[in-house]
């Protein structure tokens, strides 16, 4: 028997092996572990990415012998790594790996605190201490561009997808974590809009208005003003938004006279607007058929910003939906899809959103980026389970759901499609109960809100019945409206015991004041669950990388200036002769062969280069066809028999629609492979000026680095906006299909057109790289010439006053070795390597 340590930190995204020495656990090198090289320094280790290959591997490298495992992580890491080496024993029939102890290291949110202690001490530090004016110029330079970098950190969002069938209290889920009631939860079903949900502290409400007469939709926005109390439209820059902007404006004037505080005036303004039409108006007038942007404070845990998209269960616009809804999932890890069921009607009869989103993930198990796409990883939430006895909300938990096209979106009779609940994340939850709660705890509750709380109080158990002898929590059936007690968490029991340990305590925890009755509702609801898996779900992924993120952008500018300081330092030990010559070599013959390098690569990307070299291009060529392929499906749904022209034409536009979301995933995937290129073009540059420099003799190592010592290439973002299909009818005019003829000219004049917008759009994609790649390498060009200003101005300096040059390097010197100790005492925290040290002693 094998006895190994695992350590483990999202953060630090490593992971080390240490085995038993003469009783105490080892780390082991890597070098003596060719098995285990893989997931060595120089890779970005991600536990909850691995597999049985992984185990495999460990197995193997420690003499084919079974392992007990000491793990040494965070407690959402652990139940991870549980989980797997389960599923790893059961699948290979025996138990090889066990876990027999367990060392917890702080969680994601304490080591991202701390990371931005740190990070805030260096860059202090720095600032007081750095007197050379050149370092300190370049340092002011990078400074700004780590703040840069914080700030998108910053802005990373973890969304929350969330789709079901009309009336199933999306919008009640969303307002009960909220806290507020902010989205209107009775709403026209024919003009229900899509809603993004952001984390913003001053409220707000932004969205497009189109008019058949104009080109270009108009902006509208609506923000709180706290000086006056209400909510003010701005005027948009066209004419076509005018009428929409009174009514809103006529709205928003009212609610506030009335005085109705800040949430109602919100909820007040978001249901004039869903009244709004969403298609095209016979007199010209303004409808919103895009997404309506809202701000509003999210309170579910300060260092990560959670976006909700609520889409309508009507399937008003399905197509545009299912486009917003793919975009915001596309980065799997940085999302949650959440199925809200009603439990009078689980089947979601009509939800083309939801269908095709299955559809999708199932037909592709992996997205275009390689993610995968686990149906098995969303949040399935059995909403209203207080109109539900025991009986029937346990008979829920192994429910096959049937979800199906709606009929007006069908072309031919599309099968149903299943989602086995048997094995899902499935949680139940009375989301109007927890809304309740919140808003007694916030104090804007409504006078019928607690009356229903009342009439429920046996569906909503204040307090689970209890055994008389053990004072446990007795068996479920009994306490129906402690509704956590019915989630499990896929297959894994460990992690479903552990949820409802968690709000069994958190239960406990709350005492009979009228705060902590309305805490335990909140909990026996099940949305205290729901609430705490998100938030560990986002721990685990969206702050680990932003931790990461930070912790390597102050790395690099601690680097930048270790370098400086490295570089003069070197330099320091020459004649000044020699000196002189290295800054007349770099001012002179070194800048000129950066710059005729560059020329010579930008005279090499063309067209042709691209599309032959670059295989990010070769893919892109590839996802074209397949969608050209699929347009040519899409025409071939048209029906070989006579059809009535508003038929035919209802069917043209559901066609129609599904060809532009092919565009839209074209232009999407361009998107997401456009950084990789042009950070690809950036870096073979950069590669080939440090090959030149390096043959310059006489100019050393660490001056090479100081001048190489460039910044990361910051991207801006594409111009380029998707191309659209126009409404479509074959070139003879003919909105009837009476015979084959016809039938093959309309799928011939389909694809024409639709080939033909692909073509300008990979026309357009290829021009912006070009262009973007121009004038990026130029900007490198650029800081490399300044590097050389900059290190030759602090050379310059040795030579004039050596002696201040001393003692600026004596300064820097000593900033780097308290902020390298600082740095060495954060990672020490990280890996708790001072309590184990305590615990030993």
């Amino acid at each position: 028997m094998k006895e190994l340590m695992v350590m483990y930190h999202p953060v630090k995204k490593e992971i080390r092996f240490c085995g038993r020495f003469k009783g105490a656990f080892v780390e082991i090198p890597y070098e003596e572990c060719p098995r285990l090289q893989k997931y060595g320094p120089g890779t970005e280790f991600l536990l909850q990415n691995q597999g049985s290959r992984f185990f495999d591997d460990i197995w193997e490298q420690f003499a084919k012998d079974n392992v007990n495992l000491t793990f040494k992580g965070t407690k959402i890491d652990y139940e991870d790594l549980q989980k797997k080496i389960q599923d790893y024993n059961d699948t290979k029939g025996k138990q090889i790996f066990k876990i027999v102890d367990y060392i917890e290291l702080p969680s994601v949110d304490e080591i991202y605190e701390q990371i931005l202690e740190f990070c805030d001490e260096t860059i202090e530090q720095f600032d007081q201490q750095l007197t050379n004016n050149e370092t300190k110029q370049m340092f002011h330079k990078r400074r700004g561009q780590f703040e840069e970098r914080k700030e998108a950190l910053n802005s990373n969002e973890v969304n929350l997808c969330l789709v079901g069938t009309y009336s199933a209290g999306k919008s009640t889920f969303i307002n009960a974590i909220i806290g507020k009631r902010i989205l209107p939860e009775s709403i026209n079903s024919e003009t229900a809009k899509m809603f993004k949900i952001r984390n913003e502290s001053i409220p707000r409400v932004a969205f497009s208005v189109h008019t058949t007469r104009d080109t270009r939709p108009d902006f509208v926005q609506v923000l709180w003003n706290d000086a006056i109390g209400q909510f003010e439209v701005l005027r948009g820059i066209g004419t076509s938004e005018e009428h929409i902007r009174k009514q809103l404006a006529i709205e928003a004037t009212a609610a506030a006279e009335l005085g109705l505080k800040q949430h109602e005036q919100l909820c007040r303004i978001l249901k004039k607007l869903n009244d709004v039409p969403n298609h095209e108006q016979k007199d010209g007038s303004g409808y919103v058929n895009g997404i309506i942007e809202v701000g509003y404070p999210i309170p579910m845990c300060r260092n990560i910003n959670f976006t909700f998209f609520d889409t309508p269960g009507t399937d008003s616009n399905s197509s545009e939906h299912l486009l917003i809804l793919k975009e915001a999932l596309q980065q799997q890890t940085n999302s949650i899809l959440i199925v809200i069921y009603e439990p009078t009607k689980m089947e979601g009869t009509g939800n083309s959103v939801l269908y095709k989103l299955i559809g999708g993930f199932r037909d592709s198990k992996k997205n275009e980026n390689g993610v995968s796409i686990d149906l098995d990883r969303s949040f399935h939430v059995i909403n209203q389970a207080d109109t539900k006895s025991s009986k029937d909300l346990k008979l829920l938990r192994n429910k096959k759901v049937l979800v199906s096209l709606k009929e007006e979106d069908k072309i031919y009779g599309e099968e149903d499609m299943e989602i086995d609940l048997a094995g899902a994340r499935l949680f139940f939850a009375s989301s109007k109960a927890a809304y309740i709660s919140k808003a007694i705890e916030s104090n804007v509750d409504l006078e019928d809100e607690r009356t229903w709380l009342a009439n429920h109080k046996n569906e909503i158990n204040n307090e689970p019945t209890r055994d008389p002898f053990t004072s446990k929590p007795t068996d479920i059936s009994s306490d129906s409206g402690v509704f956590y007690r019915y989630d499990k968490l896929s297959d894994a029991d460990f992690e479903t015991k552990q949820l409802i340990s968690d709000c069994e305590k958190a239960a406990a925890n709350c005492d009979d004041s009228l705060e902590g009755v309305v805490r335990r509702i909140y909990v026996n609801s099940g949305m205290y669950a729901i609430e705490q898996e998100i938030i560990k779900y986002a721990q685990k992924y969206a702050l680990a990388v932003k931790a990461k993120g930070l912790y390597d952008g102050i790395e690099g500018l601690i680097d930048f200036v270790r370098v400086d300081y490295q570089a003069i330092e070197n330099q320091a030990r020459l004649s000044k002769e020699h000196i002189e010559k290295n800054i007349e070599i770099m001012k002179t013959s070194m800048v000129q062969d950066i710059e005729n390098a560059h020329e010579e690569f930008v005279a090499r990307i063309t067209d042709d280069s691209l599309e032959t070299q670059v295989e990010e291009i070769k893919d892109l060529v590839k996802e074209i066809e397949k969608r050209q392929e699929l347009a040519s499906r899409q025409a071939d749904k048209m029906q070989w028999i006579a059809l009535k022209p508003e038929i035919f034409e209802k069917k043209n536009t559901i066609i129609i629609s599904e060809l532009n979301r092919y565009l839209q995933e074209i232009d999407d995937y361009y998107k997401r492979i456009r950084g990789n290129i042009l950070n690809s073009q950036v870096q073979e540059l950069k590669s080939i000026i440090i090959k030149k420099i390096k043959e310059y003799k006489g100019i050393d190592e660490e001056l090479i680095r100081r001048i190489a010592n460039i910044s990361d290439t910051e991207i801006p973002p594409s111009e380029i906006v998707a191309l659209k299909m126009n409404d479509y009818i074959n070139e003879q005019k003919a909105i009837l299909i009476f015979n084959t003829m016809d039938k093959k000219a309309y799928k011939r004049d389909l694809e024409r057109a639709f080939n033909a917008q692909t073509v300008e759009q990979f026309i357009a994609y290829k021009e912006e790289v070009i262009k973007v790649a121009q004038q990026r390498t130029a900007q490198m060009v650029e800081e490399f010439r300044n590097n050389i200003d900059t290190i030759s101005g602090s050379l310059e300096l040795l030579i004039k006053d050596e002696n201040k040059a001393i003692e600026e390097q004596q300064k820097a010197k000593a900033v780097l070795d308290m902020i390298g100790a600082r740095d060495e005492a954060l990672n020490r925290r990280i890996w708790a390597e001072d309590e184990e040290e305590k615990a030993e002693k």
